[in-house]
């Protein structure tokens, strides 16, 4: 799994063609971490591959896991790429972007928190609490 960040924006149109690549982009204000988007497109896929999605686009479904809800338009509001300066990047394969390269943009941070409705002072384990948030999905479902 490769997962980079990146400063700069990019509309729906180019992230509906990276998705078809394998390459799937997100609003790097929903990821602390890139483990945090790790988690969520590892959860993402044995969700597909168990029949347990709630989206039918492996896309989206990413969005929900990130984001810790349960309903896409929230999820894409949050995840997409609409006013996003900058974005985080994952795939299964090895990509290169024509954009800045930025891994700083995935770190965790209390507006990020705040961002994800987490409301929370930062401290050494509250980035966890972004985890915390997409498993709760998770046991909903």
């Amino acid at each position: 799994m490769i997962v980079k960040g990146y400063v700069g924006s990019m509309d729906v149109e180019e992230t509906k063609k990276l998705a078809e690549d394998g390459i799937y982009v997100f609003n790097s204000k929903c990821i602390v971490g890139k483990e945090h988007l790790e988690y969520a497109y590892t959860k993402a896929k044995e969700n597909f591959e168990r029949g347990r999605n709630i989206a039918n686009n492996f896309h989206i479904e990413i969005m929900l896991i990130l984001t810790g809800r349960r309903q896409i338009s929230t999820a894409i509001k949050l995840a997409g790429m609409d006013n996003a300066d900058s974005f985080g990047a994952i795939s299964e394969e090895g990509f290169e972007l024509d954009y800045e390269r930025d891994d700083s943009v995935l770190d965790c941070s209390e507006k990020k928190l705040r961002y994800l409705g987490i409301d929370i002072e930062l401290g050494e384990k509250s980035c966890d609490l972004a985890f915390e948030n997409s498993a709760l999905l998770e046991l909903e479902r």
